[in-house]
């Protein structure tokens, strides 16, 4: 792996994701006292998507919730780190905890893609290639229908924010669409989201080919530092093999079991 030089701070890539998906798969933040936030999705219920950061008294805690029950969603917490996520646990109990992983790549160590076929479209709403693949990246039945009714609405009435450039690739072999990624490019960090191989096609080295790509393509259009967040465990260790290092090691604290 190459060394890291430049780190990022947890905010800096905090507000990049949220730069990045709102307009998409976020619809909006909303701010609360003391510098509290809850980060939003109208159609998308998951935790991921609908959580509150910056919490760190009661008062807050309790804006958090009524911010999250208010919009039909079940209270939800991000916290930086170790030390946060022990803060946290004083206010409530959570059902469940997920541990993440935020990861970055400076662009200057872009290795070379496999030589296939890529496509590269500009602009919010993604290629019909890419939502095929999207569509089809598990063979799992409960999750293939969680995509359809959620994901791919929300892919199709994406809108563009000004000051983010977003690119999607869609990788094609003899099969035709087979993996597909998404590159949200803000100034100098480039958000990589959405890499996904169709469920019949992949552990064919697929993945990391599209994701070589999006490395190359952020290079390209000026973006120093590619960050992405992974749950802790074999994805962090995918993107490691790849050039990614492990930056901050946040925590989502969910009040009930999604």
């Amino acid at each position: 792996m190459i060394p890291y030089s430049a780190r990022p701070s947890f905010e800096a890539l905090r507000d990049a994701h949220l730069a990045a998906l709102t307009g998409s798969l976020i619809d909006g933040v909303e701010r609360g006292p003391n510098g509290a936030c809850y980060a939003w999705s109208r159609n998308i219920t998951d935790p991921t998507l609908n959580f509150a950061f910056g919490i760190r008294t009661s008062k807050e805690f309790a804006w958090a919730g009524a911010a999250a029950l208010g919009r039909g969603r079940d209270p939800a917490f991000l916290a930086r780190d170790a030390d946060e996520y022990v803060a946290l646990r004083t206010l409530f109990e959570p059902a469940v905890t997920y541990q993440a992983r935020w990861m970055a790549a400076q662009t200057a160590y872009a290795a070379a893609s496999e030589d296939v076929s890529i496509a590269v479209q500009v602009g919010p709403v993604p290629p019909a290639g890419f939502e095929s693949v999207f569509a089809q990246l598990s063979d799992v039945p409960a999750v293939k229908a969680h995509l359809r009714r959620y994901y791919l609405p929300a892919f199709r009435v994406a809108r563009g924010r000004p000051d983010v450039v977003p690119l999607h690739l869609v990788l094609s072999d003899e099969s035709g669409p087979a993996a597909c990624a998404s590159l949200m490019i803000r100034g100098d960090l480039a958000g990589l989201y959405n890499v996904s191989t169709r469920a019949d096609r992949q552990r064919r080295g697929l993945g990391a080919s599209i994701t070589a790509a999006a490395l190359q393509q952020a290079r390209s259009r000026g973006a120093a530092t590619v960050f992405l967040q992974c749950a802790a465990g074999s994805l962090e260790a995918f993107y490691e093999r790849l050039g990614f290092a492990t930056l901050h090691a946040p925590f989502l604290l969910c009040t009930t079991r999604p």
